[in-house]
């Protein structure tokens, strides 16, 4: 049986740590008041309204139990587990992204129709294995679906281009980072042999 990944395993303890804490709190009908704050420009990534705590920890926990099953039932293939939630193994995931990239966010700004210009002060290039230190990557906007998901400047994180214009970049941040800058360095060789599903493309 193979185990569960860093990312997986840390994803699933945030996942019940969050339901553990939503449960703990006081009855909104007692609960004190706290006082108004401004909203920031630039919501940090995966922030969600305390009503929304309970049901984006479920999702989470089941996400992370079935890319569990995932790593079980496939172990003997030798295919990486779903990663993206799209459907896709990691090494298509990695064959249909266009660049994957990791550094910090310098500019954001609208680029129209749904769409955002960032700029990257670039540490380090996955796919291709080099590349210029400041890049530029048009994008489709998160904030579409989310608009906790926004870029933000100054955002250290890695992230996977995908092929397909409309859909929206992968981004991992935090802890995240290093696990999956590991798994992309491991996963890399055996990507490079994968195609692309029609799908993504």
């Amino acid at each position: 049986m193979t185990e569960p990944t860093e990312t997986e395993e840390t994803r699933l303890r945030r996942a019940l740590t969050l339901i553990g804490e939503e449960a703990g709190r006081p009855d909104p009908v007692t609960a004190p008041t706290p006082p108004r704050t401004a909203t920031p420009a630039h919501p940090p990534r995966r922030r969600r309204r305390i009503r929304a705590v309970l049901a984006v920890a479920a999702t989470a926990c089941a996400a992370a139990i079935a890319t569990t099953v995932a790593v079980t039932v496939g172990g003997d293939s030798g295919t990486e587990p779903d990663t993206t939630g799209r459907g896709q193994t990691f090494p298509e995931a990695l064959a249909c992204a266009t660049n994957i990239v990791e550094g910090d966010l310098t500019s954001v700004r609208p680029a129209g129709h749904d769409r955002v210009r960032v700029t990257m002060s670039v540490d380090r290039w996955f796919k291709p294995g080099k590349g210029p230190t400041t890049t530029q990557f048009d994008l489709a906007d998160p904030t579409v679906a989310d608009p906790a998901e926004a870029y933000a400047v100054g955002e250290h994180l890695l992230l996977f281009v995908p092929r397909r214009e409309g859909q929206i970049a992968d981004v991992y941040q935090g802890k995240e980072v290093r696990a999956m800058r590991e798994r992309i360095t491991r996963t890399l060789p055996e990507a490079a042999h994968t195609t692309c599903p029609p799908e993504f493309r």
